[in-house]
């Protein structure tokens, strides 16, 4: 049965532009409201702007998930305020563009610092949240990505963080199961949004396409459609392309396919 989601709330880091802010708004669209949280206050509050616009309630709280005090404000003001936490979507993160051996140890550990230590901060301070409600949704909902899977060159680092959070989800999904939480790892492809803008200019580099197939690329509004679905009707697992979990299911029963078809694509991104 599918679960209703009105006057629900979710906590969203990252909710300042792409997937977050998608997801913020389908929400919404869906009766939720939402507590955003993201570095960019400026954004952050056209983004909030936006959900009341539907509706909605939405509030909007500077957060930059590398500080402890930062992710612990973001859920206090989330429950006192709003009363309930009912979904956690740990969403923030970035791209990083560079060889495994050319990327710094300054730029490994910084990458870990938000989109790995990111996610767990949000985790550790959301499910207490969740755990409070009453009534609640108990659903925590983490965005990894289709790279959790291989590693892509010269996106090594960056495929680094997102298997690390396909395995702590597989964990905390096992440990949570008995009190009644549902725990969610979403795999997306490519999307159309300023993910890669961002890894340009982290890696210092001036521009960078995709190098993710044209057929393959999504817009973040298809990922946040998958994501209510999700909420509405939890599973392990969302993987808004099809085609993709498939080609990756053969690349890992097939680990010389794999290798082989990485090797390849080498050939086209490496300098």
């Amino acid at each position: 049965m599918a679960r209703q989601l009105q006057d629900k709330v979710i906590v969203i880091t990252g909710a300042s532009a792409g997937i977050g802010e998608a997801v913020a708004v389908a929400c919404a669209k869906a009766g939720m409201h939402a507590v955003l949280g993201a570095r960019r206050q400026e954004k952050l509050d056209e983004v909030a702007a936006g959900v009341e616009k539907l509706g909605r309630k939405a509030l909007a709280v500077p957060c930059d998930v590398t500080r402890d005090g930062d992710v612990a404000d973001l859920f206090d003001r989330a429950f006192t305020q709003m009363g309930r936490v009912d979904v956690v979507f740990a969403n923030a993160g970035y791209g990083l563009y560079g060889s495994v051996l050319e990327t710094t140890d300054q730029d490994h550990r910084a990458i870990f610092e938000t989109n790995y230590f990111g996610t767990i901060r949000a985790i550790q301070a959301g499910v207490p949240c969740l755990a409070k409600t009453y009534e609640g949704l108990k659903h925590v909902i983490v965005c990894s990505s289709s790279a959790s899977e291989i590693g892509v060159p010269m996106m090594g680092p960056y495929c680094a963080t997102k298997a690390a959070q396909d395995a702590i989800v597989s964990s905390l999904r096992a440990e949570l199961a008995r009190d009644g939480f549902a725990v969610t790892g979403v795999h997306p492809v490519g999307t159309s949004s300023s993910f890669f803008d961002v890894a340009a200019e982290v890696s210092g580099q001036e521009q960078h396409e995709s190098n993710t197939p044209v057929p393959l690329m999504q817009t973040p509004h298809d990922v946040a459609r998958a994501i209510v679905k999700a909420i509405r009707r939890p599973r392990p697992e969302v993987w808004p392309m099809a085609p993709a979990r498939l080609a990756l299911a053969l690349a890992t029963a097939a680990p010389s396919f794999g290798a082989w078809i990485m090797r390849r694509h080498a050939k086209k991104v490496m300098p």
